[in-house]
């Protein structure tokens, strides 16, 4: 059979630019290859001369120097030849309308049309096909693929990298995805008016031409699961010393095993709690090995018991890792029979019902037809239905498409649906039942607190681990969140944008009682009562964007970093006014739909056609418009003393819809916690690296409610860290810097910084609390760092999270600037990191609303704010933050903190007295530089 690499005729075009703005940047490289049947053929290639001056950092990523610009043409000379080398081609391109936004700004600022060539862009082909990769960047795509790339960056090597890309994608769908499939994508891309129906022409017609001839693809399963199952005959007594000790298990089946005191200590100390139904606290210093400490005894107690224990953690990289990592090499390891169940909050699956009925719609609107390009493959391959897997998909960006098709509870219907048997909610509650171990995390956790244990059932046992988080997470769910979105989606599923709009619920009823055996007299009332309520629909949609509106208005004109905390009703006289008026509105259509809710329980239903469901339906409704008044009642009499009351600003998604969130949050949570939590399950056990201060849980015991538990109810213990800090690490202080508060402050510590860095050059990472001391940090380093032609990475800048972190972890010598998030859950080994820089001391930031509604809490209550709060959540946050450098018994390194009230505070003794290892006070920029330099030449 030929290969569609032979009908494959294009150019693929890159560019290298000094920004992202076509109409500020600047091209300085522009590349073309020519491929036909697959080949490449020629190639065109340029440097452009820039009218400005080359920024350093583009310099840093392609490795282009301004001589090797100097005596380049200039753009407008070398657009003619590009031109004509292109023809008439299909342009391939990764993220093309980049490329060509750039291109076809400077033909027309050159006086000539734009180029009207068909596009094909290997990034959404990505996106479409490839749900399951980790991103859609070109380099991890080539990785993929296998495709080499060695010069990164450079537009030539890129040109061809994305050419090779294509065709093996091409071949790749071709030969994997059916006809019907592409199809399928193409009459979703014709809608979406999203992608140029070139790249699906091209594979339909090669796919009618072979259809004889073409095998029948196998069906590709997604990568992900969350189900683990250790399938064994009755287990042998395993004790907790058979797997840990020094002759135990692990030491048999891990590589390198390193017998840790502590890891066996802890976990004993979880299997006597969970053995004798107490809540245990317990602080496992880094290299303990927790996960694992708590993992084997839970599984082991689960196996004796036949309990279930449930594990929360705060975030989705450790919920990962227990799953995904170390719950296989534990199934390897034990022999113990064992099931484990990945578990989140059934909004991030997928209902098939309401998947169907989607798919099923005669007129899909663009939006939605562009959120199915990137749906329909990963719904096709899933195995879970987890949406977050989907790396294809932006959850923000569609989140009107997803609010339409993801599980409700209260659109469920449970065992009456039709797809109950293909539910993946039901599935995994039905896993869950018997389940040795629940892997959640603490927003499931919550919220499933708040609704009686509706999705994680009951459980007596209960590890909560990155415990630290519990609080600031409880915060957030046990209050309220609203936005526009949510009310106006509601409003699309009951009634549509006008009232009789196809597709609705009440298009839906009206369709069936019309079709019914009714008398028409019932049938008039329905369809009044129907009428009644579309109108009331849209009357409370204008009310509704308006202090939406009115609310984001606010929040921009304040100036503060988009939130805005509303500390009485007389801050925002209007805005309460206007959600009292649509409450007004609003009670009347909730009136209206519980009265068609009455008079449909008074039909027979076998006169109607789909009548229970349509009756769930309607009832679904009723509930979820009522839990909304909730919310806006208990913000219209908000209780400004114990809870916060903040709008907030999130992404704009669409410039219709105002991008302001309504939140009202308790100040505190340790009441709560202690009411449903603490009284309900026997035995939980806490634990994180940082739950002490001082040897003593006082604080932690205090914020999280577990000092209101009964006397005795709760066991703290400490374990330490294997780790040797006086040998392995050094503590220094810059005392001789002025305080942040001082205006010389800023520019002396980055040029302390810049000395540092000069004189080490070692994995460096920096930590800041807040932006703006990162930007000023970068732009003050870039410049040394490139003609040092050494790495520096930037949280925020040109890449995520994830991708700098696994760059840096390559390079021996690069230098990362982070904030809050890089402060923990992050492990990175060995050489890549031996300097630790914390730049200042991680104080809350006062005018967070949360922070600031406790602080005056706290005040009103006449408490010190600083040393009950401010002071002992820094003093945790730092510990966090130094716990990133030791993370191996091999690991050498250097903490720096350039933070000098650590030394000329009073307070500054507390932070000394909880960091472990050798302190030195450094007294001027010469003792830092030859502190350092001692200690990198001795390793």
């Amino acid at each position: 059979m030929m290969s569609i690499s032979k009908v494959l005729n294009f150019v693929a075009v890159d560019i290298e630019t000094t920004g992202l703005n076509e109409r500020k940047d600047e091209i300085i490289e522009l590349a073309a290859i020519r491929y036909v049947k697959g080949v490449e053929t020629e190639r065109f290639q340029s440097f452009v001369r820039p009218v400005n001056s080359l920024p350093k950092f583009v310099q840093q990523l392609t490795n282009i120097t301004a001589d090797m610009l100097k005596d380049a043409p200039f753009i407008k000379e070398i657009l003619p030849r590009f031109r004509q080398f292109v023809g008439s081609d299909a342009i391939v391109g990764h993220n093309v309308k980049f490329d060509l936004g750039f291109i076809n700004f400077n033909l027309e600022m050159a006086g000539q049309f734009p180029m009207s060539n068909a596009l094909i862009d290997t990034l959404d082909i990505s996106r479409i096909y490839l749900p399951f990769i980790s991103n859609h960047k070109l380099g991890t795509l080539v990785s993929h693929f296998n495709i080499p790339l060695e010069d990164a960056h450079r537009a030539d090597a890129d040109a061809k990298a994305t050419a090779e890309l294509f065709v093996l994608m091409m071949q790749y769908i071709s030969q994997n995805f059916s006809m019907i499939t592409n199809g399928r994508l193409n009459s979703f891309g014709v809608i979406s008016q999203s992608i140029d129906s070139l790249f699906f022409r091209t594979i339909l017609e090669y796919q009618k031409g072979t259809a004889l001839t073409f095998a029948a693809p196998k069906k590709i399963k997604s990568p992900f699961f969350n189900i683990i199952e250790n399938s064994m005959p009755a287990a042998p007594d395993v004790s907790i010393q058979d797997v840990f000790s020094s002759d135990g298990l692990f030491s048999q089946k891990f590589p390198n095993f390193e017998y840790r005191e502590g890891q066996l200590q802890m976990a004993e100390e979880v299997y006597d709690a969970l053995n004798r139904s107490r809540h245990l606290a317990i602080e496992a210093g880094t290299g303990i090995g927790k996960s694992f400490a708590y993992l084997v005894p839970a599984l082991n107690f689960s196996n004796r018991g036949k309990s279930r224990v449930v594990v929360s953690t705060n975030t989705k990289n450790l919920q990962e890792q227990l799953f995904y990592k170390d719950l296989p090499q534990l199934r390897e390891m034990l022999p113990l029979p064992f099931k484990a169940v990945l578990i989140k909050g059934r909004e991030n699956y997928i209902c098939e019902r309401r998947w169907q009925e989607l798919l099923a719609q005669k007129e899909l609107n663009r939006w939605d037809a562009q959120a199915l390009l990137y749906l329909f493959v990963w719904k096709s391959q899933t195995q879970t239905g987890d949406i977050s897997e989907n790396s294809s998909f932006d959850r923000r960006r569609f989140s009107v498409t997803w609010r339409k098709i993801c599980s409700d509870r209260y659109l469920c219907s449970n065992r009456k649906c039709p797809h109950y048997r293909e539910c993946y909610v039901m599935r995994l509650r039905k896993e869950s039942e018997n389940a040795s171990v629940i892997v959640a995390n603490h927003a499931l956790l919550l919220a499933d607190m708040k609704m009686e244990n509706s999705t994680l059932g009951e459980y007596d046992y209960l590890i909560i681990d990155e415990a630290h988080n519990l609080m600031s997470a409880a915060s957030t769910h046990l209050g309220a969140s609203i936005s526009y979105i949510d009310i106006a989606v509601l409003f699309n599923q009951l009634a549509g944008s006008s009232k009789r709009s196809r597709g609705t619920l009440l298009g839906s009823f009206e369709s069936s009682i019309k079709s019914s055996v009714l008398t028409e007299e019932k049938k008039g009332q329905c369809i009044s009562q129907i009428q009644r309520i579309a109108e009331l629909t849209q009357k409370c949609r204008t009310p509704a964007l308006d202090f939406f509106n009115h609310a984001a208005l606010m929040c921009s004109a304040a100036d503060s970093y988009n939130k805005l905390r509303i500390k009485s009703v007389s801050e925002a006289e209007k805005l309460f006014q206007q959600i009292q008026s649509f409450n007004m509105d609003f009670k009347e259509l909730l009136k209206a739909v519980k009265a068609l809710e009455n008079i449909l329980s008074t039909l027979e239903p076998k006169q109607v056609k789909g009548f229970d469901q349509l009756q769930e339906s309607i009832s679904a409704i009723y509930m979820r418009l009522s839990e909304i008044e909730g919310i806006l009642l208990s913000i219209v009499n908000a209780d400004f003393d114990n809870y916060a009351l903040w709008i907030e600003n999130g992404i704009r998604s669409d410039k219709n819809v105002p991008p302001s969130y309504l939140n009202y949050a308790p100040i505190e949570v340790n009441t709560f916690l202690n009411d449903l939590l603490y009284k309900k399950v026997p035995s939980i056990i806490f634990t994180s690296a940082t739950l002490a201060l001082r040897g003593r849980f006082r604080y932690f015991m205090d914020q999280s409610g577990l000092s209101l538990v009964e006397e005795g109810g709760v066991v703290t213990r400490i374990v330490d860290s294997p780790f040797d800090y006086d040998t392995q690490s050094r503590l220094l202080v810059t005392s001789f810097l002025p305080e942040p508060k001082d205006k010389y402050f800023q520019n002396q510590a980055l040029s302390c910084l810049k000395s540092v860095l000069n004189t080490a050059d070692v994995g460096t990472m920096v930590l800041f609390t807040a932006y703006r001391d990162l930007d000023a940090a970068y732009d003050e380093l870039s410049d040394d760092f490139f003609h040092a032609q050494r790495p520096l990475f930037a949280q925020g800048k040109g890449g995520s999270r994830t991708s700098i972190l696994e760059e840096f972890k390559k390079a021996k010598n690069a230098a990362l600037l982070g904030t809050s998030s890089f402060w923990e859950g992050v492990d990175v080994q060995g050489e890549s990191l031996s300097l630790l820089i914390l730049y200042k001391i991680p104080f809350q930031v006062p005018s967070e609303p949360l922070v600031e509604a406790y602080l005056d809490k706290l005040q009103r209550e006449n408490k010190d704010s600083f040393m009950h709060y401010m002071l002992p959540n820094a003093l945790l946050r730092l510990r966090q933050g130094f716990g990133r450098l030791i993370r191996s018994k091999s690991d050498r390194g250097i903490v720096l903190i350039m933070d000098s009230r650590v030394s000329r505070k009073k307070y500054g003794q507390y932070f000394m007295e909880i960091l472990p290892g050798k302190h030195v006070q450094l007294k001027n920029e010469l003792e830092m530089q030859n502190e350092i330099s001692r200690f990198f030449s001795k390793i």
